[in-house]
């Protein structure tokens, strides 16, 4: 297994350290620019096939809602990096950064520590290949 540089290391590390707050942030972002269940400001029954104006203008919102598209992509990359990870390192991600449990509370439901440190390594190792994946398609990940 490769050693990350200190920054590419920081870099994959925020990512999962992010992953709730941005899943979070795509809900609420998304509930505020389409202003989910708001009714149609003059009443009038609009034609299912009729995309209107405020349709597309939600539309151009979110696409240029620049932390938006950031989180998207970072929640993007971790969704990707956690398909391509053994169970050990998913059960990792779960508990560190789903659910906020500690390393020792991992080792204490039965893995060892070195397996730990490992399959952790392994995890963010991946989620920084994902990351310069994106770079190289033109991401938003920009050194």
């Amino acid at each position: 297994l490769m050693r990350l540089s200190k920054e590419d290391y920081r870099e994959a590390i925020g990512v999962l350290k992010r992953y709730n707050y941005n899943r979070l942030n795509i809900i609420n972002k998304g509930e505020e620019i389409l202003g989910v269940g708001a009714q149609n400001l003059d009443g009038m029954p609009r034609a299912p096939y009729n995309i209107s104006d405020t349709v597309f203008n939600q539309y151009i919102q979110l696409q240029e809602d620049k932390e938006l598209q950031k989180s998207l992509q970072e929640v993007k990359i971790v969704n990707q990096a956690i398909l391509l990870v053994n169970k050990d390192s998913k059960y990792i991600f779960e508990e560190l950064y789903i659910k906020s449990n500690s390393k020792w509370q991992i080792i204490d439901s039965g893995m060892s520590e070195r397996t730990y440190e490992r399959r952790k390594n392994e995890l963010v190792y991946t989620i920084h290949k994902e990351i310069k994946k994106w770079r190289k398609n033109g991401g938003i990940f920009q050194k």
